[in-house]
């Protein structure tokens, strides 16, 4: 059965970052809650910066060689964040911009994702441990690190639980 392509929308992309990011704990516990690491980077960025800001003004008043050193030390957690966050929003263009004629094809034996007619990839049913729902994201959960999680518009939450029934598919669905 072949899916409706439905591309990634901005908002589906900024889940999908989040969930790339809280894969490794997904991998040791698949009900576990995918935080909004975009924003919460973001806002430790802010934070840092506003600090390292009154360091160095506090150290221009003061003169001291602690502070100082302080201002250094959070000038290079601030340094180290700005790729991550940059990094971040990258991956959610890149996202965006995917090619829409992808195709997903449910098969009994897994899932078979065709981009562009170049390549074609199948995931196995046996390969994943839970599927996860999320607001704009079916997310099917690797059991380990070998292959890569599996993410489908949240539009075919339904077709999907259908085929899977239909089939047989013993996957549980966490919503």
């Amino acid at each position: 059965m072949e899916l409706e392509s439905f591309g990634f929308s901005k908002e589906r992309a900024r889940e999908m970052v989040n969930i790339m990011c809280s894969l490794k704990t997904l991998l040791k516990n698949p009900k576990a809650a995918v935080k909004d690491n975009i924003s919460i980077t973001t806002a430790l960025l802010v934070l840092l910066s506003l600090i390292l800001i009154g360091l160095i003004i506090v150290g221009a008043f003061t003169g001291s060689i602690i502070v100082y050193m302080c201002s250094g030390f959070y000038l290079a957690i601030v340094i180290l964040y700005i790729p991550r966050l940059i990094n971040m929003h990258k991956s959610v263009k890149a996202l965006m911009n995917l090619s829409k004629d992808r195709k997903t094809v449910l098969e009994t034996e897994g899932i078979l994702l065709k981009v562009n007619g170049i390549s074609d990839t199948k995931f196995y049913w046996s390969a994943f441990s839970i599927v996860r729902v999320f607001k704009y994201n079916v997310f099917f959960v690797p059991k380990d690190n070998t292959i890569q999680g599996l993410s489908l518009p949240i539009e075919d939450l339904d077709v999907v639980k259908q085929y899977m029934r239909d089939n047989n598919v013993d996957l549980e669905f966490c919503e």
